[in-house]
């Protein structure tokens, strides 16, 4: 392995850390913040998920290698080192210092913040395919949240005209097998009658979870709090199988243009995804705690159809190459969830969100100004 890889696996491992201490939050947040558990379980249940997603992204997102690689330059640009380097230390840094401030920001905004910042630097205006820029990434960036808040808010409006009221108990699904009545029914008289009354039948039953253990406790049961335990592992699998490439990438396409490519994906994506497992595991609980108490209080249902909703936006959007941030997905779905509960919304906290979004491109793409200035100051070439 060169030394050039070794230095881009160095600098590739702490974006990755910042990531997951960021955005482990983004699939387990619900979770917390509908009572189904606790921060320990949840940050668990992420982290392994996230881990998975990251390996996964090796497999099935390939399209998002190719536009987070080159696809932001013009054609005929290739990445320098002092470049990548400057890339991602710039994201990083900016996400782990909103980690301590306990904002969820972007880390894909953090990228494209660095990215455009270092590429107009180094390469000049020309050098960025603003094209790709604004057709591959800022229109999913920004429609995306969008598209959250307002399918959350149409499921959510549709769901109270049909479910049971949300009380003490979580929506159940029995399923039990009782004797068919029909059968009984259709039997001609005589000796297939008896037979044909003993035939099983599949009875489905949505009612209150208490209602289905008093009345039918030999039913088999499914909660939404068991629904809402697979969306957040969906979820926190996606999130990983669409930000592990995206980090990836910009070390790929480095080693590449270094000719120290060969083999080396494989590696790049086990450094990353174990970065992503170590900041979700020992640094995840302080944004999760800002989604999960400081927007809105919200039960069971909301949670779950809350990240419903994210894990159908973003997983598809990774396999497709369509760079959506799990940030913004997320949060767009709370708060529409907390438009459900507008009185009881911590609006500021929902500006201060919005802000830091904001904030994310500049704030990125000076900081990797910065680095890419101090490396080439050094003598980095």
């Amino acid at each position: 392995m060169s030394f050039t890889v070794l230095i881009l696996l160095a600098v590739g491992v702490p974006i990755a850390y910042a990531n997951g201490s960021n955005d482990v939050s983004k699939g387990i947040a619900t979770l917390v913040g509908s009572g189904v558990t606790d921060y320990r379980r949840a940050i668990l249940w992420g982290t392994v998920w996230t881990g998975l997603g990251g390996l996964a992204g090796s497999l099935l997102a390939g399209a998002m290698i190719g536009t987070f690689g080159k696809g932001f330059l013009a054609n005929g640009i290739a990445p320098t080192l002092p470049a990548a380097i400057a890339t991602i230390l710039g994201a990083a840094a900016w996400v782990g210092f909103a980690t301590r401030a306990g904002l969820p920001v972007s880390t894909t905004h953090a990228i494209v913040g660095s990215v455009i910042g270092v590429g107009a630097t180094a390469y000049g205006f020309s050098g960025v395919s603003w094209a790709v820029v604004g057709t591959k990434i800022a229109l999913p960036l920004l429609l995306s949240p969008i598209v959250a808040l307002v399918i959350t808010a149409l499921v959510l409006r549709s769901w109270k005209h049909f479910a049971v009221p949300v009380g003490d108990t979580a929506e159940c699904l029995c399923t039990a097998l009782e004797p068919s009545s029909a059968a009984i029914a259709v039997a001609p008289d005589g000796i297939l009658a008896p037979l044909m009354a003993n035939l099983p039948g599949v009875r489905l039953t949505i009612d209150s979870e208490r209602a289905c253990v008093d009345e039918r406790p030999s039913a088999f049961r499914i909660t939404i709090n068991d629904l809402h335990w697979l969306t957040s592992g969906t979820t926190s699998f996606a999130r990983g199988m669409n930000d592990a490439p995206k980090m990836v990438a910009i070390v790929l396409a480095t080693a590449a243009f270094s000719g120290s490519n060969a083999g080396f994906q494989t590696t790049a994506f086990l450094a990353v995804t174990l970065g992503m497992i170590a900041g979700s595991w020992s640094a995840g609980r302080r944004v999760t705690r800002v989604l999960a108490e400081n927007i809105t209080p919200m039960n069971h249902r909301q949670g779950f159809v809350a990240n419903l909703v994210t894990a159908l936006l973003v997983g598809p959007g990774a396999v497709l190459g369509l760079p959506m941030s799990t940030t913004h997905v997320s949060a767009g779905a709370i708060v529409a969830v907390g438009a459900q509960n507008s009185s009881e919304t911590k609006w500021k906290t929902v500006r201060e969100m919005i802000l830091a979004w904001v904030v994310t491109l500049p704030a990125a793409a000076l900081l990797a100004i910065l680095f890419y200035l101090l490396l080439r100051a050094a003598g980095a070439k």
